[in-house]
């Protein structure tokens, strides 16, 4: 992220959509299991109860979207866009590969939640690539 995106009315509006969400997030991943262990629903209680930290990830994809829409700089947004095609090819790569390892391995099964942390993390490489990518461009001149 460029100096200048800091005061982007995009960023902003990313940074007022996500931090609530991430708090609600961090709040069910708590609150999911002690509502199973107390009520020991059935059916599709349990399922709407089990399905809870979720439903925060989600809307987390499309507070991304939102910036990418929001975005009026076109160079940001091209390396938000770069970011996200990292971190999806790393995220699906990594799915891809232990899912063999899974198969013909007999290496330990993953929950499928594994695969947005994946991507999450990938979002970090994805600005590792950006800086390299960048490196004397726009971005490291900008203020």
């Amino acid at each position: 992220m460029s100096r200048s995106s800091h005061t982007d009315p995009a960023f902003r509006a990313y940074l007022r959509r996500f931090f609530p969400t991430m708090a609600i997030y961090v709040a069910l991943v708590f609150i999911s299991p002690g509502l199973i262990y107390a009520l020991h629903p059935q059916g599709p209680l349990l399922w709407a109860i089990a399905i809870l930290p979720a439903l925060p990830l989600m809307a987390v994809f499309w507070i991304i979207g939102m910036l990418l829409i929001e975005l009026r700089d076109e160079y940001v947004r091209m390396l938000e866009i770069r970011k996200a095609l990292v971190a999806t090819g790393f995220a699906m790569s990594a799915a891809c590969a232990w899912g063999f390892l899974e198969v013909y391995a007999q290496t330990p099964h993953l929950p499928l939640f594994t695969v947005p942390i994946l991507w999450f993390g990938g979002l970090g490489l994805g600005s590792a690539v950006n800086a390299l990518m960048t490196r004397g461009s726009r971005a490291d001149i900008t203020e």
